[in-house]
């Protein structure tokens, strides 16, 4: 079978000229030192009269390499691709073919051969006389908003044919512009250290293709911070181009953008609609409780209520932080906590039931209770206009404000991620719950059988994020090892260790204070001063809680004692029984077993 390629394509390309989905060869493949972001694919191309060695395969590509859809000798359809000057040491530039999407017309296995007797590119070819070029299109207006760096950009550069793909970007690129969205920016943070001052703010830019992340630090910072405005469009060129900090970034994309001092920015005013909004992959609430910790999580929902914000230290650096907790529900019948930080907190208002819509917030977890928090990259919308939006607005005001929710950040009650069964102790040991790495949670209907009482409470650190046990230094002073620091005052705290039985067996169980309390009905200062002043009274509250029934949260994992290896279980919550709540169990359970209808 005969191929027919695209004679004189490359010609047309490596002179500067335009030519829509030419049909080309691959005659060989060569890899290029790879880095954090995956291995480069370096090309032999040929259009049948001339070949080229310096075209690419952009990294989304290289899985048609590694699977064997694409081979030597295969005929395709390039369906889009960029080029870019690459500083050649010693023979001036290069010019490289980055190709972004192509259509596999013929394997090579079936191929088998090159096609023609095409001739390399010469140096000497790029040189050439550049033909007559067709009349440019009409393009939108470009209005720079920092003159002096505006001046700097080739104005032939600005129509929108010869914009970048951000999904084209990369560090072997050295001229491009892209046209892109700016979806969000981050306050300014400033920091000092040996070289001074320092000071940095990132957006994070969108089109069609993908996003990226750009930071500008110090000079830079306050030349485009006040002019960069979120949800606008902009044209952007000569950033530097580098691999991506994961630990920074949550995009799907390998490399990011830093400002320099030849950074120019400057805004589209045409129209704004070809460029894309913020693109989300909405999950209902009910579905986060499934989900691993850690996990991004774009959501729209409706902000129920909303705490004043709060003032804490961070423990690391002693900075002053402030947070908002925020109760969002849908329609799925969940709510969710969501935590603002920062200028985001201080200027939330949830009085009037917004509409919330969050890109990448992280899901956290503590005690068995999920929630979700802001990063720095988190993108906010308030009463976005979007069909989800105005679906749930609707839910909310005709009844939703009033339907009945699963709370998946609850501190208390029965909801254990995602489900509120009892299980036994037995059922506990067959599913082999607490094995796996994380640990597992569990429900169970219980009877505390015994309680390990002497020195269940203990002098602890006074810092309210720090509950390590003081060290008493015997001189009015107490040594908290954890923040290294003395103290002249402590709080007082519970740490019991427990006995729990329910017909299938029995485990041996750690309370930790705000658990304990709840059982012993009692506050740990309370019982530290009946511990010092009236013992009896002491061992009474314990002997009264002994034989009572109550409902256990556990938390399960296995753990090392002393090079061996034992079932820790902790109690994350305890109630006492709501017995119209057990009593529709057990009649479900009966039915569920039986068919009987009781």
């Amino acid at each position: 079978m005969s191929y027919n390629l695209s004679e004189g394509a490359l010609e047309t390309i490596m002179k500067g000229g335009n030519y829509d989905a030419p049909i080309i060869q691959m005659l060989g493949t060569k890899k290029i030192q790879g880095n954090d972001a995956g291995d480069r694919y370096r090309l032999l191309v040929s259009d049948g009269k001339y070949t080229y060695s310096f075209a690419m395969l952009a990294t989304q590509l290289n899985i048609m390499l590694l699977s064997g859809e694409l081979t030597d000798y295969s005929v395709i359809q390039v369906d889009q691709f960029v080029t870019t000057l690459l500083k050649n040491v010693g023979k001036g530039e290069k010019r490289v073919i980055i190709i972004l999407a192509l259509t596999i017309i013929a394997n090579g296995r079936d191929v088998r051969h090159k096609i023609g007797n095409p001739q390399p590119w010469s140096e000497e070819a790029t040189s050439a006389q550049r033909p007559e070029p067709k009349p440019a299109p009409v393009t939108p207006k470009f209005t720079a908003k920092v003159e002096p760096k505006a001046a700097n950009l080739d104005s032939s550069m600005l129509s929108v044919k010869m914009t970048n793909p951000i999904s084209s970007l990369s560090p072997y690129q050295n001229k491009w512009v892209i046209r892109a969205r700016v979806m969000s920016k981050t306050p300014i943070r400033t920091w000092s250290n040996a070289k001074g001052e320092r000071k940095l703010f990132s957006m994070y830019p969108c089109d069609e293709t993908g996003e990226i992340r750009a930071t500008a630090f110090k000079n830079e910072c306050d030349t485009f911070y006040d002019m960069i405005q979120v949800d606008k469009v902009y044209y952007i060129s000569r950033c530097a181009i580098k691999t991506a900090n994961k630990k920074f970034t949550t995009l799907k994309n390998d490399y990011e953008m830093t400002f320099t001092a030849e950074t120019v920015v400057g805004e589209y005013v045409g129209d704004e609609s070809a460029v894309p909004t913020v693109q989300y992959d909405f999950l209902p609430i009910s579905e986060i409780a499934n989900k691993e910790t850690e996990t991004l999580i774009d959501l729209i929902d409706v902000c129920k209520s909303a705490s004043d914000v709060q003032e804490l230290t961070a423990k690391s650096t002693g900075k002053l932080l402030k947070k908002r907790e925020v109760m969002l529900v849908d329609a799925s019948g969940g709510a969710v906590t969501l935590t603002l930080w920062g200028n985001e907190a201080e200027k939330f208002e949830g009085n009037t039931n917004p509409i919330l819509a969050v890109k990448g917030a992280r899901l956290t977890e503590f005690n068995g209770s999920k929630s979700l928090s802001c990063l720095s990259s988190t993108m906010l919308r308030l009463n976005p206009d979007v069909p989800e939006a105005h679906k749930l607005r609707g839910w909310y005001d005709n009844g939703g404000a009033d339907a009945d929710i699963v709370n998946i950040s609850a501190k208390s009650g029965n909801f254990t991620g995602g489900s509120n069964e009892w299980i036994s102790f037995s059922e506990a040991e067959s599913r082999q719950l607490g094995t796996g790495e994380k640990g597992d949670y569990y429900s169970l209907l219980g009877v505390l059988t015994f309680t390990f009482s002497e020195n269940a409470v203990y002098k602890a650190c006074p810092q309210e994020q720090c509950n390590k046990k003081l060290v008493d230094q015997e001189n009015g002073l107490f040594r908290c090892e954890k923040c290294n620091r003395e103290y002249p005052n402590y709080k007082h705290r519970i740490l019991l260790a427990a006995n729990v039985s329910d017909p299938t067996g029995d485990q041996r169980v750690t309370l930790f204070n705000e658990a304990a309390e709840t059982m012993l009905g009692k506050s740990a200062e309370e019982i530290a001063r009946l511990s010092e002043y009236d013992k009896n009274e002491y061992n009474k509250i314990f002997d009264e809680v002994k034989f009572k029934t109550f409902v256990f949260k556990f938390r399960t994992k296995m753990e090392n004692f002393n090079d061996e290896s034992r079932l820790k279980t902790t109690v994350v919550n305890v109630q006492p029984v709501d017995y119209k709540d057990g009593i529709a169990r057990l009649l479900k359970n009966i039915k569920t077993a039986t068919g009987v209808q009781v």
